[in-house]
């Protein structure tokens, strides 16, 4: 209810992102959506920590920093309205902000995750503003050296490239910034995120594959621009913007399937058989 306050143009800033081209609200689902399962399987210990000696104690700081917080995003509201991105941090901060003020016990739990999803919804946008354009330029020397090795004929200038398709047709396109892979890095690191948080994994081996992931993805961004060009070449324009507004996903989807039961396994404790001899001891 208070967020229908503090984010009233939340809702219409999401048609519009839909509208437009998928960027911000489909960065935020994948993250909303395993938010949601780590609640419910966390639902017991989060009830706990509620319940334990001192847990519904007044706390009147912690309530107090709350309502402010609530307070100031309500003043805010004629600016943080304006975009997506700030629009819904907006509603994380509410959400947390209330928590605080309805049960302080829920600041420490709760702290990490309403940091993780604002970080996914805010990120995109300082990314884009960043590093889109060099990471567009990136993807499309990539994508040229795959399409030469393919052996179809592109032609390049920048980022735009053109093609004649085996049926006649001109395709043209620009790979621009919101093409560049940041959204999937995004989403990567959002997930990965809340995977150390639920699965308590060594900070180093997250760093690691934080690091490995962002660079594969940008090569795999590189791959589904090669896709999209084939095809065009095989099948014309139509065509390639039909699979473009899904084959991303696709990809992103098979990657990020591969990368958890990988991640996992990292630090998991070697399981080789050791057997002392003289002892009638043997230990697993």
């Amino acid at each position: 209810m208070l967020s229908a306050l503090t984010a009233p143009s939340f809702p219409s800033l999401v048609d519009q992102s839909v509208g437009d081209a998928f960027d911000g609200l489909f960065v935020a689902i994948p993250i909303v959506a395993l938010l949601t399962i780590i609640f419910a399987l966390r639902w017991k210990e989060l009830a706990q920590m509620m319940t334990e000696e001192g847990g519904t104690s007044s706390r009147l700081p912690t309530r107090l920093v709350g309502a402010a917080t609530v307070l100031a995003l309500l003043v805010l509201e004629p600016t943080t309205g304006e975009t997506l991105a700030s629009s819904g941090i907006a509603v994380v901060l509410t959400f947390y902000a209330t928590a605080l003020v309805v049960n302080p016990s829920t600041a420490r739990f709760m702290l990490p995750y309403a940091a993780i999803y604002s970080a996914a919804v805010g990120a995109p946008a300082v990314l884009l503003w960043a590093f889109g354009e060099p990471l567009a330029v990136l993807s499309s020397g990539m994508s040229a050296g795959l399409v030469h090795v393919a052996g179809f004929p592109v032609t390049w200038q920048g980022t735009g490239f053109q093609l004649i398709s085996k049926t006649g047709g001109i395709v043209n396109g620009v790979v621009t910034p919101g093409c560049s892979s940041v959204s999937s890095v995004t989403m990567f690191l959002g997930l990965l995120a809340l995977m150390h948080l639920d699965m308590k994994k060594d900070s180093r081996i997250t760093a690691k594959l934080a690091v490995v992931g962002v660079l594969a993805l940008i090569l795999l961004n590189s791959v589904r621009i090669l896709i999209l060009l084939w095809v065009g070449y095989e099948y014309g324009s139509v065509a390639l913007w039909g699979v473009h507004d899904w084959i991303g996903y696709a990809l992103f989807l098979g990657f990020f399937l591969a990368v958890l039961p990988l991640y996992a396994r990292m630090g998991e404790p070697n399981r080789d058989v050791i057997v002392t001899i003289g002892s009638p001891t043997v230990s697993v």
